[in-house]
This record gives structure tokens, sequence and C-alpha cells, in this order.
């Protein structure tokens, strides 16, 4: 007590000069006074223990104590280690720092209880220190202190640098979660006096006795709109708003303390900052959010704020509530997005429910960037690999397939302005009018499962199973999210995901196929010629995916589903429900009279397996795969070769065939086989021999008109160079080949003039130009003509085989 005046006495600036200088009276006095402070700063710290200059002394907590109280903690400190001066020259000084506030009116407090403890001497000389540990100046009694640090002076200066950073955050995490349970215990007796109020109104009988009731609930009730506004409770507000935001600063400032939150105890104050009914003026809950989102940069925080799943349904919530707060925790979310628990909490407790009302409100007026951060939430949501798939089919059954491919590629602006538009394509049928009704039944169901978790529950949330949306289309077939009709009338739409079209085509026109056969009245006979059309348009325009088609197997059971439709043509030809359904196709004969033939459904089906097989003959890999066969599955040669018969598949045949036994094809060999085993040469030959009566042979039979006859002709004797090209089996071809007269007079000529002119770059093929009916088909001018070629003599007793393909009064030329 008779030290502590002396460290009051330095003054820093006199001069302290050699002592052969003169110096008046003042500066001599000065100069001892200095002496005499800095010797009581030596004789102080020697006493606490805390003497630094290679003496030991022993420690006296007491003292040292005593000293934090009187100086304040950051000046007590600086007697530990430090010269003496920096203390002296602080406590002369006005300062005003985040852990130092020391100014005239605390040394005169200083002064003022030091004299007073002069006096209080005990009959023993002795001084009861208890009073000096206990002291608080007036001066700092409104400065907020936790861990010896004035919070609003940190908040006005956060970059200076806390000299004890992770005490101050643990200081500050007891301070908020302090608070936070004050508040509660306020609010609770608050809501147990309004019960009680609540039961005396209701036991009120007479009139007099429920006005007066009446009039103090009205006084009460006011008081519970201001209680904000009373003193202790506004204190508790200011001071929780001043600590988390002293706690947003040093983290900002110092982002590795976050390991200090690695913990779900330590970060549970925080989240129960979210939950307190504070007044929305206060900002409390958006800078909790700001706190949470600087931890979610720290792995273990992000870990450890997963582990409670109330609280991430409590950042959900937030979406739907607290309209003030959702970009705080549309960030939040985001961060943790990429974590199992997160996405598991958004399908399997309504997440996904509040982040799509956000995105599709009903009536509020929602900023671009909210909903379209909560677009690109929910795509990220929906990538997460574990339980991802889990919150794409929950949005699949809100949202068309579209939409919800749309969101999973981003951005969320570019879903948003999606789901304003009208738009109608292959993957994506979408209206304002569906937007309307859906965001109605969101806003119901967000309502509904809000109240539910508010009684304290944690409800397994499931979306109901027929959703009333008007997204889904009932009679538009769609395949792996893909509008089929859409597609068939813009093949070319740049699909997200060919190769899932692809295979959802392949299943189900194959189960459709399957399904014709023991259940003919319950399918519609047109969903395989709709599904096989959708199949060979993707293949044209997607070429590299028929490899795909091998690789899944699907070659064989195609085929298998063309060779059971080839047999049941005869059952069903007889069948008056069959030729009820069929549908007409029109031939030209020799004479140019329309002919009407009439397919049943079956034949039908037959032709579009046909059609498939022949876009995948061009792969090598499917071709290859309709080479290799086993003990009970049909032939693909012979099955074909049988298809040359059908109506409207000859020309599908005989190219199918071409493709097939094509020089890249490694079982090129066996399909050759097969050929030789079921006569295939003999009857291409027969179909080249005009001998038999010209168009009115083998041609006329199969009900050609002149342009099919002429390709006809061109494929057949393809297929027979193809099968005498080098090989295994040529040599018998060839001398099948060479025997024969009819080969004679065609081979050497040149038959792809009679093709149409893009025959040879058409992904169709010719069998696809000739089913074109959109136009005519443009063919290439016939070659005029030379001298050079001379014809091969026929014997006399024969007509003269035709100079092409064509009949050569046919030979003139198209354009």
């Amino acid at each position: 007590m008779f030290v502590l005046p002396l460290l009051l006495q330095y003054d820093s600036t006199a001069e302290e000069n050699e002592t052969n200088e003169s110096h008046g009276v003042g500066a001599r006095v000065q100069i001892a006074k200095n002496l005499h402070a800095v010797h009581a700063a030596q004789a102080l710290s020697k006493l606490c223990g805390l003497g630094g200059d290679g003496i030991s002394s022993p420690s006296n907590l007491p003292a040292f104590n005593t000293l934090r109280a009187l100086l304040t903690p950051k000046l007590a400190d600086m007697l530990r280690n430090r010269p003496p001066k920096d203390l002296l020259s602080n406590l002369n000084s006005n300062l005003e720092s985040p852990e130092i506030i020391w100014n005239s009116s605390t040394r005169g407090e200083l002064l003022k209880f030091v004299d007073q403890q002069r006096t209080s001497q005990g009959p023993d000389g002795s001084y009861d220190l208890t009073e000096s540990q206990s002291f608080n100046y007036e001066a700092l009694s409104k400065e907020l202190n936790v861990g010896d640090v004035y919070l609003r002076v940190y908040n006005n200066q956060p970059d200076y640098e806390i000299s004890d950073q992770e005490g101050f955050c643990i200081a500050l995490l007891k301070f908020i979660a302090g608070l936070v349970q004050k508040w509660n215990s306020i609010n609770s007796e608050e809501n147990m006096m309004h019960e009680h109020d609540s039961v005396i109104d209701t036991s009120t009988e007479n009139g007099g006795a429920s006005d007066s009731t009446n009039e103090g609930k009205e006084d009460n009730s006011f008081e519970k709109g201001s209680k904000y506004e009373t003193g202790g409770d506004c204190e508790v507000i200011t001071n929780l708003r001043s600590g988390l935001t002293s706690l947003q600063n040093l983290l900002t400032s110092n982002p590795g303390l976050a390991a200090v939150f690695a913990s779900k105890e330590r970060l549970t104050p925080l989240f129960e900052c979210l939950a307190l009914p504070v007044p929305p003026e206060s900002n409390i809950p958006q800078i909790c959010l700001s706190v949470l989102s600087l931890l979610t940069k720290h792995a273990p925080c992000l870990e450890a704020m997963v582990a409670e799943r109330t609280s991430l349904i409590l950042l959900f919530q937030i979406l739907h509530c607290n309209p003030s707060c959702r970009d705080g925790a549309l960030a939040v979310l985001y961060s943790l997005a990429s974590t199992p628990e997160l996405a598991w909490a958004a399908a399997k407790h309504g997440g996904v429910v509040y982040i799509l009302e956000l995105m599709l409100p009903l009536q509020e007026e929602i900023p671009m960037q909210q909903r379209a951060a909560a677009a690109s939430l929910l795509g990220k949501l929906a990538g997460q690999p574990m339980h991802g798939p889990r919150v794409a089919i929950t949005l699949a059954r809100f949202l068309p397939d579209g939409l919800v491919s749309a969101i999973r590629d981003g951005p969320g602006e570019a879903v948003v302005s999606s789901l304003e538009q009208t738009t109608e394509t292959p993957e994506l049928v979408w209206t304002p009018a569906m937007a309307a009704s859906l965001s109605a039944q969101l806003s119901t169901m967000a309502a509904d499962l809000y109240q539910e978790q508010m009684k304290g529950r944690l409800v397994d949330w499931d979306v109901p199973e027929q959703p009333s949306g008007q997204h889904v289309m009932k009679d538009e077939p769609q395949v792996g999210g893909i509008y089929v009709r859409l597609f068939l009338k813009d093949p070319k739409f740049p699909l997200r995901n060919p190769k899932r079209f692809l295979e959802g085509l392949l299943d189900q026109y194959v189960s459709s196929v399957a399904a014709t056969h023991y259940e003919a009245n319950a399918v519609d006979p047109e969903l395989p010629l709709l599904l096989s059309a959708a199949l060979v348009s993707l293949l044209r325009v997607h070429p590299a995916l028929a490899d795909h088609v091998g690789y899944l197997g699907y070659v064989p059971k195609l085929v298998a589903a063309m060779a059971y439709e080839g047999r049941r043509e005869t059952m069903a030809s007889g069948q008056d429900t069959s030729r009820a359904q069929a549908e007409p196709i029109e031939h030209d004969n020799s004479d140019g009279v329309s002919e009407t033939t009439v397919q049943t459904p079956q034949e039908r089906v037959r032709l579009s397996c046909l059609r498939v097989l022949h876009q995948l003959a061009s792969s090598t890999t499917c071709a290859e795969a309709m080479a290799a066969t086993s003990a009970g599955t049909p032939q693909v040669v012979a099955l074909l070769m049988k298809a040359i018969g059908w109506q409207g598949g000859s020309i599908l045949a005989l190219e199918t065939i071409k493709r097939v036994v094509g020089a890249g094809n490694r079982a090129r060999d066996a399909l050759v086989a097969q050929g030789l085993k079921v006569g295939l040469v003999d009857v291409l030959l027969g179909i080249l021999d005009w001998r038999a009566g010209g168009r009115q042979g083998l041609c006329n039979q199969m009900k050609w008109n002149e342009s099919e006859a002429s390709i006809g002709r061109v494929l057949a004797v393809e297929v027979l160079h193809a099968f005498a090209t080098e090989g295994a089996h040529c040599a018998k071809v060839r001398e099948i080949l060479n025997s024969s007269d009819v080969w004679s007079a065609y081979k050497d000529q040149k038959h792809d003039l009679f093709l149409p002119s893009n025959a040879q770059t058409s992904a169709a093929g010719v069998a696809g130009l000739i089913e074109s009916s959109s136009s005519r088909l443009t063919y290439a001018l016939t070659a005029a003509p030379s001298p050079q070629p001379s014809l091969v003599r026929l014997p006399s007793s024969s007509p003269p085989p035709p100079t092409g393909p064509v009949n050569p009064a046919s030979g003139r030329r198209h354009s």
C-alpha cells in the first residue's frame, strides 16, 4: 500500500544526465522520483515472485492477485520479465486498448483506495488483502471484460493482436454459454408467469373481475412485447452480441483458433444461439452464422458440426422461418453439403423441402441470389457420393428429370432461370403453371413439417408416393428422363446423358417386346415401335454408343426377340384381332399400279427388331456379338435370310448382312459358314437372275418397286463380294460364284452408281434412306455411255443381262 503511490510519480520525460552536470532542484527531485518508482516496481515484482534478474524469490499468489485487481491484469503482468520502465510509462499515461484502459480516473481511484487501506491496519500491524483482491474501478464498471480483454474496445479495434488468443477464445465461449443459459432461464420464468396469468383469467367469473383482468392482461402483454427494452434483459442481449462479435473478429484474424471448437460440446452454445427468441434487430443469429461459417473451414470443426443431427435440422428450419438469416444459413449448409450426414438429413428429415420452398417461392419475394444459392446447395447435396442419390431421388419426386439434371450440373442461376421459363425439350417439359402448383404444394408441406419438428421430435420425413405436381405427363412415354416422342421430333438435341437414355431404351424395348408375347391385349402395340424408332435415331446421332450395346449383352436378346416374332407370324396371321390392328403398306407393281398389303402387329414388331439390328451392325463389337451362337439360339444369317422375304424388310436384311460380314469383323468366317449352310449365296444369285423373267421373277415375288429392286440387286452383289473376300470359306464361295453365269454378268459392273447419292456417308445406310418418308430419294447420276467396258457376251439362248441393277428402261438420270 505504501509502494504503489511511488509508481504513479514516474515521469518518462525527465532527463537523466551525467552526475557531473548541474541540475535544478526540480529536475533532481523528478530524477529521484523516477529512481524510486523503478525500485518500487522491482520490489513489487520480487514480492510476487516474478523477479527476472536471476535472483529467485518464492511465489506469492495472494500478492499477485492483489496487484492484478489494483493495476488491472495486463499492467500487473508487465511485472513479469519486462523492464520496469514499460510498466511505469503505461501507469503514467492515458491508454485505451483491448487489454489496457488506464487514465487519470483510474489513477485517482487507485490513490484514493490506497489511502483508505492505509487506515485499516490490523492490531498486529498487518493488512487484509481480501478487499483489495475484489477491488473494481468505477471508471471501468461499464466495460465488458472477458478473458482480460475489453470487448467494446476490441470490437472497435479487431486487428489488435491479443497476447493470449487461445485463452481469450475459451473465455469468450464460456461467457457466451453462460449468457445463453441465463437468457433461457429468463424466458422460462416469463413463460411460466404468462401461463399462470392465463389460468387466473379463465377462472374469473364476474364481469368486473373480467374487465380488471383483461386490463391487467393488456398491460402484461405490452410488457412482454417490450421486454427486450428492460434493463436486465437488454443487458443480456447486448453482452451476447458483443461476445459473438468479438469471437467473429478473433476467428477472422486467427483462423487457427477454430481448433478450440473441434468438439460437439464446444459448438453447442453457438447452435443454441440460433434458436434463442431474441429481437430481430439484435442480429445475434446472423453473427452466430458468420462464426459457424468461419469454423467450417476447419475439418475437425466441420465433423463436429454434422455429428449432431438436430443442429443440421435447425439450419434447414432457418430457411423456412427466419428470412433475415437465410444468407448465412445457406453459406453454412453449402460448406457442410459434402458430408454424408447433411445429405442424409436433407433427404430423410425434410431439408429438401425447405430448400425447394426457397427456390420456388409461393408469394414471398425472395432475392435471386438466395434462390440461386439454394439451387447450388441442392446440386452439391445431390452430388454427395454416399447419400446424394437419395437426395436426387427425392428431388425427382417433385421435379422433372431434366430439372434434376440441371440442378446437378449447375450453376444455380441457370436453374432459377429454367424454373421461370416455359420449356419443351426431350429432357424437360415445364411451364409457369406447373411451377405455381409445385410452389403451393411445397409451401403447405414445409409448414406442416415445421410444426411437427417444433414439437421436439426427430421426424423421419418422406415425400408422398404420388406427389400432386403437374410435371408428370401421364400419356407421354419417358425413358431415362427423356420424353421419347419429343426426342423423335428432334433426335439431334444435345442430351445430357445419352448413354443413360440408351440403356433405358434397350431395357424397356426388350421388356415391351417380351410382354407382347404373353400379354398382347394388355400392352400398347405401338410402344415397341416407338422405342425402336428412338433407339435407331439415337444410334444414328451417336454411333459410338453401338459398342456399348454390345458390351451390355443386348445383341443376343434382340436376335432372339426377332426370331421369336418371326415364328409367331403364322400364328398371328390368322387372328382377326391382329388384322384389326394391322397397318397397310403400299407397293408399286411392275405395271406401276399401287398395291396395298397389310402388316400385323407381330410383323411390325419383328421389323422393329430388324431395324435395331441393322443399325447395330455398323458396330464391329455388335457384329461380332451377332456371330456368337450357342445351343438353342438362332443363327443370325439364317434369320436375316428369312427376313429378305419380309414385307418392308428385304433391304434392311440385305444391308445388315453386308455390314456384319465386313472386313473388320473377326467373326466373319463364322457368319460366312452360316450363309453357306443355309444357301444364302444361291438365294442372292436368284435375286440377280434376270432369266427367271426379270422383275417378274424373285424380285416380283418380294413385291419390290423399281427403286427397291435396283438397290436390292446392288446390295446382293455387295454381299456376294463380301462373302468371296479372302477368308476360311472364300474358296467354296468363289467356286459357287464362278460356276454361275449370273455372277459373270454382274461381278465387274459399277453398282454403287444406282444407290442414293448419300448412301455411303449416311449413318442410316441405304435402308434408312429408303424408309425416309419426308421426300423422294436423290439418286446418283448413272454413268454416261462409255465405249471402254465391254459387257460379257452370254449365250444366245438367254436374253441379255441388264447393264445395271435397274431395268434399262429406267436408266434415265434422276436429280
